[in-house]
């Protein structure tokens, strides 16, 4: 199955919004939407991804970009780091607080099973790290991995209508933010922030939670996107926050564009999200992990490679990770 697709069209489109209305009301009789763009019908359906190709793709070297090992033990005493555990999953070390975002570990996605098994000790995980949950979506919002964090008392950074969610679970503290609300805790500032996405899942029909994405103001600050399309929300962030030292971005799950653009970014559109927001270093994600695209798991980081051969000068900007990688925060800025 294909359908045709026209990416210039969609690009002038996306760069054409009021950024005035990221600020505006998002929510109707309907559910949670994105004022400046309201999800469109898209070309095709569920079935019809499932039944289109996968892209012809070059040789990969896949060995650049497999996972390496990690225990993780560094999180409880080591230096401040950012870690990446593969798809969404960070772990950041900052301000004597462990900060992790959409934690996925559970090895399948609802029916869609990850291609790369990874092995996680949840033990070497300190005690009351604080979660950043973006959406509801079960690659981001992982039961299993949500229970075992809870064991470890937790703290949950949460959108609009999720917080039964994990109290039904167990979880004593549940903070539950709309776009542009902040919070701060043992001195870290979270802003969740708006992104073009939409939610659902099993008992929680279309839209009817929140998504976003969001701002971390400690020793560093850094920003997360969760799951997004291309918007002109990342111009706005750039100028409303400056300074960011890491911006970690979704470069994945792209494949085929008449079913993915309005909620994925291609790799062109990553280069655009880390002009905008002007971070010191960019990390791409959702890669390696699990196929939720047509796309081959590791070809988002291979076409990150090739962007910047012919872009040198972003080669002291975006730095690829593969899971289980981390950095030393503060390091090459």
């Amino acid at each position: 199955m294909h359908y045709e697709f026209d990416e210039a069209a969609w690009r002038e489109l996306t760069l054409s919004r009021d950024r005035s209305l990221l600020y505006a009301p998002h929510h109707n009789e309907n559910g949670y939407f994105n004022p400046w763009l309201p999800n469109v019908e898209r070309k095709g359906s569920v079935w019809d991804l499932r039944m289109s190709k996968r892209i012809e793709a070059p040789y990969i070297d896949e060995s650049k970009y497999e996972a390496v090992e990690n225990d993780y033990e560094y999180l409880a005493t080591g230096p401040d780091t950012l870690s990446f555990a593969g798809h969404a999953t960070f772990m950041i070390r900052m301000n004597n607080a462990t900060i992790i975002t959409d934690p996925y570990f559970s090895g399948r996605a609802l029916i869609i099973w990850d291609k790369v098994t990874r092995r996680f000790n949840f033990e070497n995980v300190p005690e009351r790290p604080v979660v950043l949950i973006s959406h509801n979506h079960y690659d981001h919002l992982d039961k299993y991995a949500v229970k075992k964090l809870i064991k470890k008392k937790a703290v949950f950074i949460v959108p609009l209508g999720l917080k039964d969610f994990f109290t039904e679970l167990g979880a004593v503290e549940v903070h539950e933010l709309d776009w542009w609300q902040e919070i701060v805790l043992n001195g870290v500032k979270y802003t969740f922030l708006p992104a073009q996405h939409w939610s659902r899942r099993i008992g929680q029909p279309a839209n009817s939670t929140l998504w976003g994405a969001f701002m971390i103001e400690g020793n560093r600050k850094i920003f997360f996107s969760g799951d997004t399309g291309y918007f002109v929300g990342f111009k706005e962030f750039g100028e409303k926050f400056p300074g960011i030292d890491y911006a970690l971005l979704g470069a994945g799950a792209y494949e085929p564009r008449w079913f993915m653009h309005y909620a994925h970014q291609n790799v062109e559109e990553f280069f655009l999200a880390v002009n905008d927001l002007g971070a010191k270093v960019s990390i791409p994600m959702h890669f390696g992990v699990i196929e939720l695209g047509k796309e081959p798991i590791f070809y988002s980081p291979y076409e990150v490679d090739q962007y910047m051969d012919k872009n040198p000068g972003y080669k002291e900007k975006v730095r690829v990770l593969r899971a289980g990688e981390y950095i030393v925060l503060g390091d090459g800025l």
